[in-house]
């Protein structure tokens, strides 16, 4: 066991691929029953030090979840709620109007889903495996060479999204508060764009957790969203069994 949860600890985690397995389509995904209590009961044992962060906006997580209490960065941290009030950053930027619409026409054209994520969109490309190399030659001629803009490589998806913006940043906001002050952070995710995330943990003296394989920052491993479950079970059991004072 590589980290022993306590109430001295912060959580963060990363939702698709890392407390939920990934669908062909974003509403698609299935919600373990047993999710939504298990991360009330931390929220609870850890005294409010838990945080969601996601890619996803926070209405579409919300509407697979339905937990308001607990904070929630969305949008790769373009989006963020505490204690019941969401905030975000203002998305200005000419080259990023200009990114969408030529996502969206490339989209059109190949028959790809193309999400409005709120503060970023999304290619996604988990339907059609095939078109990888054209989506990245896309991106690569056509976007990437847009100052202002920030491409996100996913698991089989794509975004774009004003530069800025990552989930270290989301992290970080959320230690300068209470309850999370002063805390041990351990953030748990699953894909390139929570490296951003494990590198803020790695430097501050936390623990970071990479759910499946490929090359990573993380410094521990978990094989499968499986194990992420029990794994936050196992520790939910130890906070049980901690002394209070």
């Amino acid at each position: 066991m590589f980290a022993s949860l306590c109430t001295s600890n912060a959580l963060f985690l990363d939702f698709d691929g890392t407390l939920v397995d990934f669908a062909d389509r974003p509403e698609a995904v299935v919600v373990p029953s047993h999710l939504p209590t298990l991360l009330s009961e931390l929220f609870t044992a850890l005294n409010g030090a838990v945080a969601l962060v996601s890619g996803r906006s926070i209405d579409s997580v919300d509407a697979l979840l339905d937990l308001p209490l607990i904070p929630i960065a969305g949008g790769h941290g373009a989006e963020w709620r505490f204690n019941g009030t969401t905030q975000s950053v203002e998305l200005s930027s000419s080259d990023f109007s200009n990114a969408v619409v030529l996502m969206a026409a490339f989209a059109a054209s190949h028959d790809l889903l193309f999400e409005n994520k709120s503060h970023s969109f999304a290619l996604h490309f988990r339907q059609h495996p095939q078109l990888k190399t054209k989506v990245d030659q896309f991106l690569a001629e056509q976007i990437e060479s847009l100052p202002d803009i920030r491409v996100i490589y996913g698991n089989c998806v794509r975004e774009v999204q004003p530069r800025g913006m990552d989930k270290g940043k989301a992290v970080a906001r959320f230690m300068q508060l209470p309850p999370f002050t002063g805390r041990r952070p351990i953030y748990i995710g699953d894909d390139t764009t929570d490296e951003d995330a494990f590198q803020w943990v790695n430097a501050n003296h936390g623990w970071s957790v990479k759910v499946g394989g490929g090359m990573t920052a993380a410094q521990h491993r978990l094989n499968t969203v499986a194990d992420v479950g029990q794994y936050l079970k196992d520790f939910l059991a130890e906070l049980g069994n901690q002394p209070r004072g």
